[in-house]
This record gives C-alpha cells, sequence and structure tokens, in this order.
C-alpha cells in the first residue's frame, strides 16, 4: 500500500504561489543576471576595438534591463569611440538619469560634450563628475588634450 502524504500548509502554498508570481524580485533578477552577461561581453568587445560588436551587447543588455546605468554608459563609450557623439552624449545622459551619482557616467557625458565643441557644458558636466568622484581628475586633464 502506498504512503499517504498530507496537503502542504496553506502557509507554504503561499509562499510557492508567490515565487511564480510576475513582479516577484526572484522574476525581476533574471533580466538583470543576463543583462550583466551583456554588459560584460560588451565590454569585452569594447576593450578588444569591436565597437559594433560591443553596440550589439550592450543593445542586448538594455532589452533585458533597461534600467541599467553601466549599459547605458558602455553604450556611450562605444559611440563616442564611433564618432557619434550626439548618440553618446544621450546614452550618457540616460546612464546619470539612473545612477545620478555615479562620477564616471558625468565624466563620459563631459567627454561627449567636449567633443562636440560644447566646452563651457562640458566644464560643469565635470564639475558634477569631480563632486561624485574626485579620483576622475586624471580624465579631466586627458580630455583637455583633444
Amino acid at each position: 500500500m502506498g504512503k499517504i502524504i498530507q496537503r502542504p500548509s496553506e502557509t507554504l502554498l503561499t509562499e510557492l504561489a508567490k515565487k511564480d508570481r510576475p513582479g516577484n524580485p526572484a522574476h525581476v533578477e533574471i533580466p538583470a543576471i543576463a543583462a550583466s552577461g551583456h554588459i560584460q561581453r560588451g565590454q569585452n568587445a569594447f576593450e578588444a576595438g569591436d565597437y559594433a560588436e560591443a553596440l550589439h551587447c550592450f543593445a542586448e543588455a538594455i532589452r533585458l534591463a533597461p534600467e541599467a546605468p553601466w549599459a547605458w554608459h558602455g553604450r556611450g563609450d562605444a559611440l563616442q569611440l564611433s564618432g557619434e557623439y550626439d548618440a553618446a552624449l544621450r546614452a550618457y545622459e540616460k546612464a546619470c538619469s539612473l545612477a545620478a551619482d555615479t562620477g564616471l557616467h558625468h565624466a563620459g557625458r563631459a567627454n561627449a560634450l567636449r567633443a562636440m565643441g560644447r566646452d563651457e557644458d562640458a566644464e560643469t558636466a565635470w564639475t558634477v563628475a569631480l563632486e561624485h568622484d574626485p579620483s576622475l581628475e586624471w580624465m579631466q586633464q586627458g580630455s583637455k588634450k583633444r
């Protein structure tokens, strides 16, 4: 004869049901985890000088997690080094809007502005970047040499 198994408690069933509902943190993290893999691949492609592949990877990360500031920042870097300064500026601005306290996002924005010849706006962006991260001063000095 078979074993009789008791029905699980209502508390356990409620907890298990929560895990399957959209909006549960477990469901929210999966796109973020997948996006981080695309961000890493994008960074690797960027470092290898393959900006087209980097843009593709960052676009996939943004598709999965549109609120991921580093995906937007990476997109800005790849666009800037591809000479697409207007698009780079928009990407950095999105990164800044998502993580306003990250100096590097503001530094990217400042570099895009400088590349566009908007030196006064670039100086303002650098002020914000350095307020958030004074260690970025070396970047600012390098950007003035252009």
